[in-house]
């Protein structure tokens, strides 16, 4: 039996741009992670590395057995880290003209006024604007800016958001790329995230280089002044008209041509907001995202296309190949042009275009260091790319499928392989195989959802995919001179989508359960993933795949002690203030792993901060059952999320002051609880919910007489009071010494009664500020009750018509010495206690 013959050699001289590319990230890296240093300190530790292994060559010239060659290697390497930093410093250094410098000023302008002087800037439109729910948005390179004065000189992309509310439809001008144009709005810094499980889109635009947005109200904020002058925009747009006329002419249905806009334009507007969501449920998101998969297959198509067309005109081979590789990037360029130039997308045209130049000059590419150079070329152009999820996706799905889909092809049997419909199955499940195990760690650590069902789905999806690609491709190519074809080809795709769309739904439908859904933070943990990965990577290499496997057991021992000596390991109770606008809910996690939620924030036409926010925070932190669903009055700001919130989670019970309302929005709460077979618990004072024998969770309030359990459709089962705020529950939790008070929307009739039933014994570590801050509440009466706290936390929105909170609360919580937490101010609270003291938990 013949050996295998040995694998490729991994010395680092055979892939120089890939190691150069990991020195570049591991100083772009370094730099993020150190405190801000300058490009000049950076550059001289490079510089001062370089000079003394220079010295040392120097030094060891004359002698038979050194470590030069080492030496010149790590400075290499270190000169490399060097330069990544330095690029890193580089970017965030923001000239004196940086547009950042107004969207600061304009921050602190007014701070505390809801009319802030609007701002005018006038440039260019510099990427596609898009629909997105209530907005349209696009990135702006401004050249001037006035605000309240004379124009001056501005540099620096800015997000614009021109909005569209449902109650009334602004009339803006079709703005396309390039346009010039002169906007007026809201100029500020990109926004903080409010909750923890929020995404940070905020540090997402200062990735992209935007340090500022603009908000634009209505359609006198915006004017069109004139077309693009350059060439590349007018090709852009030409294309995308085309593209977009023709799919509407060929294309029968409007779910196939929204599936089309996405994977021809990387516009998503299109697709029902279910059906993305199929998508992002199976894993198979990056199919209808503009991606590496896209342009190969535009590429590949294109380039084997033009052999046989070329090779008739009687040329000879060399010019063919150059002519194929010349035309099929020419193609490629303006395919990266049109779909806005997504990370993936600019990778792969890079590794493309060394591909076939390497082809057409006669020389072998290594897929690996094609892929270095990729890196390189978006790591100079952005060091921030380096962060981005796309970035870490594209580039390490790229590297598992080219080190693991040979090794776990080989380890089929060679009769199978050699089969048709074999090898291609083999083949499509070995690749999707490899790219799960590659970005396993990426998904965990940013979505914490690894959808193993992707495994089986991409079978049919992928060739769907491509074949969905490709007909449109031909539709479009064929419209407007070959009608015929390009109605075959429109319906060939419209079927072919369709067929996507199901496979998606089918998917999320049937195979969810096929999921790992846990966010993995400790960078310990994703390193021994990434080694684990690597350690299959060198199979073949028993000695390397040793060393890779310890050192990743290592990392998992070291993550196994640092959480065990880390205070989280250790018993506490969290109280997390999260931010829902003008609204409550606050969410408490016992000692014993019980959770308690209290209210549930707003439900508008336009908002559920259930859906929004609180099931968002649950799915973050794994929480998938709520022992108990504490609603302390029947208003809509601490309600409406109530029927999301028992819909999307396990709920126990649910506890009301059986004073409910006779609006739709509580019958459906009751409803919704009753359908469900959750619970109802009338809750007053003097009961205790009994969830941890650590933690005494005490109501206060209302007091009166006990009604019956609301029942569906009957309103709340009791008399209504004149204000529903003063029957509001009011909750008191003790954990060892630590004292917390939750008055709900209590206002003076009810905080009354409680301190003339309770007293001295309201004494807290922790308040709930009742009703939002409002005058009504907070009395002198009560906050002279509760002691020192040493938290007072308000949840408020920051603009709302009632003007909340008033000065008179807040100035009598300040006097207390309580260190006064607005969720206007501060996005959500969260608060810590060991059982002797009380801190705040750092999430941003």
């Amino acid at each position: 039996m013949p050996l295998a013959p040995p694998p490729p050699p991994l010395r680092p001289s055979g892939r120089p741009l890939l190691v150069a590319a990991v020195a570049f990230g591991c100083g772009i890296a370094l730099a993020h992670a150190a405190p801000p240093v300058g490009v000049a300190a950076w550059a001289g530790g490079a510089a001062a590395l370089a000079l003394a292994a220079g010295a040392y060559a120097w030094a060891t010239r004359g002698r038979l057995v050194t470590l030069r060659g080492l030496v010149l290697a790590l400075a290499v390497a270190g000169g490399a880290v060097g330069v990544g930093a330095a690029r890193l410093a580089a970017w965030r250094a923001l000239p004196a003209d940086h547009v950042a410098h107004l969207a600061q000023a304009a921050d602190y302008a007014d701070l505390d006024r809801d009319d802030r002087a609007p701002v005018t800037l006038w440039g260019t439109v510099d990427s596609v604007p898009t629909g997105s729910g209530w907005s349209v948005r696009f990135r702006l390179r401004p050249d001037s800016a006035a605000r309240g004065g004379a124009a001056r000189p501005v540099a620096g992309p800015v997000q614009v958001s021109l909005l569209t509310p449902d109650d009334r439809r602004p009339v803006y001008p079709a703005l396309r790329l390039g346009d010039r144009v002169r906007l007026s709005g809201r100029l500020a810094t990109p926004p903080r995230p409010r909750n923890p499980a929020q995404m940070d889109y905020g540090a997402y635009l200062r990735g992209q280089g935007i340090w500022a947005t603009l908000r634009v109200d209505d359609e006198t904020g915006a004017a069109f002044l004139a077309p693009s002058a350059r060439w590349a925009d007018r090709v852009a747009v030409a294309v995308q008209r085309h593209v977009r006329v023709a799919l509407a002419r060929t294309v029968p249905s409007a779910e196939a041509r929204g599936v089309l806009l996405a994977l021809l334009l990387a516009d998503r507007s299109r697709v029902d907001g279910e059906a993305l969501d199929a998508f992002r449920q199976t894993g198979l998101m990056h199919l209808l995202a503009v991606s590496g998969l896209h342009v190969g297959l535009v590429g590949l198509a294109l380039y084997g296309l033009l052999k046989p067309l070329l090779g008739r005109l009687g040329l000879r081979h060399r010019t063919v190949e150059a002519l194929r590789a010349a035309v099929t990037l020419a193609v490629l360029a303006v395919y990266v042009l049109v779909t806005g130039g997504s990370v993936s997308v600019v990778r792969a045209f890079v590794m493309v275009a060394l591909v076939l130049a390497g082809r057409a000059l006669e020389r072998p590419s290594d897929t690996l260091n094609t892929l270095g150079a990729a890196a390189l070329v978006l790591l100079v152009s952005r060091p921030t790319a380096l962060f981005d999820v796309g970035f870490q996706l594209s580039f390490a799905a790229v590297a598992a499928i080219v080190t693991l889909t040979p090794l776990l092809t080989a380890a089929v049997s060679a009769r199978v392989r050699e089969r048709t419909v074999g090898g291609a199955v083999v083949g499509s499940v070995a690749v999707s195989l490899a790219a799960t195990v590659g970005t396993a760690p990426v998904l965990l650590a940013h979505f914490g959802r690894l959808p193993l069902g992707a495994l089986v789905l991409n079978l049919p999806a992928i060739p769907l995919t491509g074949l969905t690609l490709g007909s449109g491709l031909a539709a479009v190519a064929t419209s407007g001179w070959l009608a015929p074809a390009a109605a075959a080809f429109g319906a060939l795709a419209d079927l072919s989508a369709r067929a996507l769309l199901l496979t998606s739904r089918v998917g999320a439908g049937w195979l969810d359960w096929a999921a790992l859904d846990v966010y993995v933070e400790s960078p310990l943990v994703l390193a021994a993933l990434a080694l684990g990965a690597a350690a299959l990577a060198v199979w073949r290499r028993p000695a390397l795949r040793l060393r890779l496997a310890l050192t990743a057991a290592a990392c998992l021992g070291g993550a196994a002690w640092a959480h065990a000596l880390s205070a989280e390991a250790r018993p506490h109770l969290d109280a997390v203030f999260l931010d829902v606008g003008q609204g409550d809910a606050t969410l408490l996690a016992l000692p014993n792993g019980r959770h308690v939620l209290v209210d549930a924030g707003l439900r508008s036409p336009y908002v559920d901060e259930g859906e929004r926010t609180v099931l968002p925070h649950l799915a973050r932190y794994g929480i998938d059952r709520v022992d108990a669903l504490v609603l302390t009055h029947a208003d809509a700001d601490h309600i409406g999320g109530a029927a999301a919130v028992m819909r999307g989670v396990r709920v126990d019970r649910l506890v009301v002051n059986g004073r409910g309302g006779e609006t739709d929005l509580w019958a459906k709460v009751v409803r919704t609880a009753d359908s469900l077979g959750v619970p109802v618990q009338v809750a007053a004072a003097g009961d205790t919910l009994a969830l941890d024998p650590a933690v005494r969770l005490r109501v206060l309030g209302p007091a009166g007489l006990r009604s019956a359990p609301p029942r569906p459709g009957s309103g709340a089962g009791s008399q209504r009071p004149a204000s529903a705020n003063e029957a509001s529950v009011v909750l008191r939790v003790e954990y060892g010494r630590t004292r917390w008070l939750l008055t709900g929307d209590a206002e003076r009739g009810g905080e009354a009664a409680v301190v003339a039933r309770y007293g001295p014994l309201l004494a807290s570590d922790v308040v709930k500020v009742g009703h939002h801050g409002s005058r009504t509440s907070s009395t002198p009466a009560l906050v002279a009750a509760a002691g020192r706290p040493a938290f007072a936390v308000v949840s408020v929105a920051r603009r709302n018509r009632y003007g909340l909170p008033d000065e008179e609360p807040i100035a009598r919580w300040g006097q207390t010495g309580a260190q006064t937490l607005l969720t206007s101010a501060e996005g959500a609270v969260w608060l810590r206690s060991d059982g002797e003291r009380v801190w705040r938990v750092a999430w941003r």
